[in-house]
């Protein structure tokens, strides 16, 4: 299937399921937003201002982190895997 832009739709797909595994922002930046959503066009009231709040809250500290990062902050680290010692535990 080949949307509008030319590129195959399994691959935005696969584009975007790998940002959000990778780190750990997106897949908060994204349930900041879908609170605000979910908030603004299905709930009502006290519930309402407190879902949207609490979305706007989680996007505002995401913006602030990102905004206060260097670029060397963006490197990602080896993973780090747990190595059997070899030392005597007593």
């Amino acid at each position: 299937m080949t949307r509008s832009s030319g590129k195959p739709a399994r691959h935005r797909a696969a584009r975007l399921t790998r940002t959000l595994r990778t780190g750990w922002w997106p897949r908060f930046l994204l349930a900041g937003v879908l609170l605000v959503v979910v908030g603004a066009t299905l709930l009502s009231g006290a519930a309402e201002a407190g879902v949207v709040g609490l979305g706007a809250l989680i996007i505002y500290v995401i913006g602030v982190r990102s905004l206060s990062m260097s670029p060397g902050d963006y490197r990602r680290e080896p993973p780090v895997y747990a190595v059997r010692s070899t030392w005597a535990v007593e």
